[in-house]
């Protein structure tokens, strides 16, 4: 029976081909999901490895939570000359890290949506993986080193001037070298290099330094020299072994890609699913066409267990051959995702595509068991036909209802229903209720997938009253023959189906979020404007809010810092620093408990709790919470209000005095300004931009412009999505014209007949091409309703938080143009083939 099998796939090249390429395109989203990150993992540990080169053990400030920006503790700089006393200890240096702005030829920041730009100083040999491509190591207060990516992208070179920010107004340095950490792609993560007094100096840190690199001396054990160093050190720093430090740092890493990872793999998944559907359908079609050949096979003694194993080992030959070819095809996908997220601004470290033996094993097993179990019920189905009755004729079955259809069809209503009840039945966070709010979206998608074939009758009278206006018989003739099986045509239109509501779903969702975001900003935002940085997330110098204070006409003026910390049972949270004295003037507090009064009188000891943490700790006001720093300091707070805010002060708030006990956050995460009363705007404005000159990609924004940006960073997000679900629409393209193909094949002797009483090929043609059209608007109006039922029961569900339902008319009609388009489109190849059938031959034609 295998050979049977393999032979029956070589008979058949064109139609394993199609099938084996459903296989692939899923498999390599997969595939290179696995890839991609895998790679940035094995390139960020080649980074740390050359940080940490010559050393064997690394001193740095504690960091019990990944935040890309955080401030670790900072420690006194004779910790490194008490760490070169012991015994053990051959050398040991001290390192300055921080955050830096660099400035192009064009006066524009040089930066990556990635990572910030770090400052470092110098640290000499044995330590530190910097080598210089041209030029030398950076001596003096004026000099500088730049890495050689960004060099080339700004086109500087040695001797040049280059304008940087650090924690002071811009300074032209004069670069000294053209620096290299390593061998793999730093992947935007741009630095500069100063020698270490230079750095203490332009950071404020003179006496001080962040990180220590010790060397042991020969023989020395790291692990007993971590034993020797401990004693020295505070509870706000750790001493690990070198291996241990890059654990650790790419670790951090692979936390930050963790939700990545897991959204590019459940595009890969949905890819399977509509890979699936066109293996069902395409295995379906040719199980039917072959009744007469296994039923041949009964006869000649085979047993029903036989012609199942011959059609599952077509589909498991079909399986391993596109999940093959998906796994190189996942070496294509990677280099694919990098340059999407490189086009979007999201520059990452890149070294030699890395595949692990996870990605192959996991690449196979889903490409052969998805198309094994998508052929299964087709190869169960042709074990069931008598051989007698399979031998009479080979028209193909049309649709029958049994018992179990029906069966099925409330099986998928019950689902349905479920789905929408766990949707709207979800509580607790936000996290918690999204995830909540997904499983029954699934449900409900496959509850629509299942129910489908019952109404396909229906739908396509429907959609194809267009087709059929004036009496076009062609059109009449598409409409029976897209009902005359309606499963086939439902699992075709569900290919497409699933890819345009998922399109739509996110389009529509990101409306709301928008216009939910922009009236939470309007109503809590009583400033004229907010200084932050340009990209809208990185930290900004303190001395950019100093230098806006002096300028004229302003009411008020208040800063905001941001860290990471956690809560009990809220896990990782937004810690906000405010000044309780000027912040009610510049931004309306949502009160669910509390009053402008509460905030006025926080104390050292209190806090202020976002309404979806508070539920997520379970507090209220008047309980006491513990709150630990993403460096490990703890402090017990007492809750004396709860309010909303999903916008611009999530998690909790703390004042001013007691952020800074708790965090070594220097820098602001934004500014808020009120202007007098008539105060001329555009006047504030311009000042505002002056005073800020000296600070490249820190801009003042008003309350428009701020929603804009806010639309910006929905927008390009938006962008990556519809790119990642292009796959699967592609893949629903490639099922309909499949499937019509196919479904020619099967017709043929009836095509022929046609052709025999009249059809010229320009009505054959068009009788294909209002088949595809037919199944493809049944997809895309099922689609598109689903898409906007989905956003309309999560936005409904997640009403508390403030996202509203907003509906997209353009971005509609958009969708649903797609969707016709690729009816179209998919129509082609069958269409120009059932033109050129031999009339002669069609009707000889079994």
């Amino acid at each position: 029976m295998l050979h049977f099998a393999l032979r029956s796939l070589l008979a058949r090249r064109r139609r394993a081909a199609l099938t084996a390429l459903a296989v692939l395109l899923g498999v390599s989203m997969i595939a290179g999901t696995f890839v991609f990150t895998d790679t940035i993992n094995a390139a960020s540990r080649q980074l740390f490895t050359s940080a940490a080169r010559g050393a064997d053990v690394v001193v740095s400030g504690r960091q019990d939570i990944s935040s890309p920006t955080s401030a670790p503790a900072t420690m006194p700089a004779y910790t490194v000359q008490a760490i070169r006393t012991l015994p053990g200890v051959a050398k040991a240096a001290g390192q300055i890290s921080d955050i830096a702005t660099i400035v192009g030829r064009d006066g524009r920041v040089i930066q990556s949506t990635g990572s910030p730009t770090l400052a470092l100083s110098y640290v000499p040999p044995p330590f530190s993986g910097i080598t210089f491509a041209a030029g030398r190591r950076p001596r003096g207060p004026r000099e500088v080193a730049i890495d050689e990516g960004t060099a080339a992208r700004a086109g500087y070179h040695v001797g040049d001037l280059v304008p940087i920010v650090t924690g002071q107004p811009t300074r032209r340095f004069r670069i000294s070298g053209i620096a290299r950490l390593g061998d793999a792609s730093s992947g935007g993560s741009t630095f500069v290099l100063f020698d270490l007094a230079t750095a203490q100096a332009l950071y404020d840190k003179q006496g001080k330094t962040d990180i220590i690199y010790v060397a042991g001396r020969k023989g020395a054990s790291p692990q007993i020299l971590v034993a020797e160093i401990d004693p020295l050190l505070g509870p706000e720093l750790v001493a690990r072994t070198a291996p241990e430090q890059v654990d650790t740092d790419v670790q951090r890493i692979s936390d930050r890609l963790g939700a990545l990872t897991s959204g590019l793999l459940a595009f890969g998944f949905i890819a399977v699913l509509v890979g699936a559907l066109l293996i069902f359908n395409t295995f379906s079609i040719t199980v039917t066409q072959r009744m007469r050949e296994f039923a041949l096979l009964r006869a000649l003694g085979a047993t029903r267990d036989q012609v199942l194993d011959a059609v599952l080992a077509e589909a498991a030959m079909i399986g391993v051959v596109g999940s093959a070819a998906g796994l190189a095809g996942g070496l294509l996908a990677a280099a694919a995702i990098r340059a999407l997220f490189t086009g979007a601004g999201f520059d990452l470290p890149s070294t030699g595509l890395v595949v692990s033996l996870r990605t192959v094993v996991v690449a196979l097993a889903v490409g052969v068991l998805v198309t094994v179990a998508a052929g299964l019920v087709p190869a169960l189905r042709a074990t069931r036909t008598p051989p007698l009755q399979a031998l009479r004729e080979s028209a193909a079955p049309g649709a029958r209802s049994g018992p179990g259809s029906w069966l099925a069809a409330v099986a998928a209503a019950v689902l349905g229903i479920a789905g929408v009840l766990a949707i709207f039945t979800a509580s607790g966070t936000t996290g918690t209720r999204l995830e909540r709010s997904a499983v029954g979206a699934v449900a409900l998608v496959l509850a629509v997938v299942f129910l489908s074939p019952f109404a396909i009758r229906w739908l396509a009278k429907v959609v194809s009253w267009p087709l059929e206006r004036g009496g076009r018989i062609m059109g009449t003739l598409a409409r029976e023959n897209a009902g005359r099986n309606p499963g086939r045509t439902a699992v075709s239109s569900s290919s497409l189906m699933i890819g345009l509501a998922l399109v739509l779903f996110v389009t529509v969702y990101a409306s709301g979020l928008r216009t939910s975001t922009n009236r939470i900003i309007h109503q809590t935002f009583l400033g004229d404007f907010t200084i932050e940085s340009q990209d809208g997330s990185s930290p900004i110098p303190a001395a950019s809010a100093r230098a806006a204070a002096v300028v004229p006409d302003l009411a008020a003026i208040s800063s905001l810092r941001t860290g990471d910390a956690s809560l009990p049972g809220a896990g990782k949270i937004a810690a906000k620093g405010i000044d309780p004295t000027t912040i009610g003037e510049v931004y309306r507090f949502d009160w669910v408990k509390g009053s402008q009064a509460t905030v006025a009188n926080l104390g050292p000891a209190d806090a202020i709790v976002e309404q979806d943490t508070a539920r997520a700790a379970h507090l209220h006001v008047g309980d006491r919470v513990t709150i630990t720093s993403e460096t490990g300091l703890r402090a017990g707070l007492t809750v004396r209000g709860i309010y909303t805010d999903r916008a611009l002060l999530g998690g909790i708030a703390l004042a001013s005095q007691q952020f800074d006990q708790l965090f070594h956050q220097a820098r602001l995460q934004d500014v808020f300004i009120k202007l007098a009363p008539g105060a001329n705007r555009p006047a504030a404005q311009a000042a505002l931009d002056q005073a800020l000159g000296s600070f490249p990609g820190v801009v003042a924004r008003s309350e428009q412009q701020l929603q804009d940006e806010v639309a910006g960073r929905v927008n390009s997000i938006l962008v990556l999505f519809y790119a990642l679900l292009a796959m699967s629409v592609l893949m629903s393209l490639l099922g309909i014209a499949g499937t019509l193909n196919l479904s020619i094949h099967e017709r043929t002797r009836e095509l022929g007949l046609l052709r025999a009483v009249g059809m010229t090929p320009r009505q054959a043609r068009l009788l294909i091409r209002d088949e595809s059209l037919i199944t493809a608007a049944i997809g895309s109006l099922v689609g598109v309703a689903l898409g906007i039922v989905l956003a309309w029961v999560i936005t409904r569900a997640l009403s508390a938080e403030g996202i509203v339902f907003a509906l997209p008319l353009v971005q509609v009609l958009g969708v649903l143009a797609v969707g016709l388009g690729a009816g179209v489109l998919a129509a082609v190849p069958p269409a120009r083939r059932a033109a050129r059938l031999d009339v002669l031959a069609a009707i000889a034609h079994e």
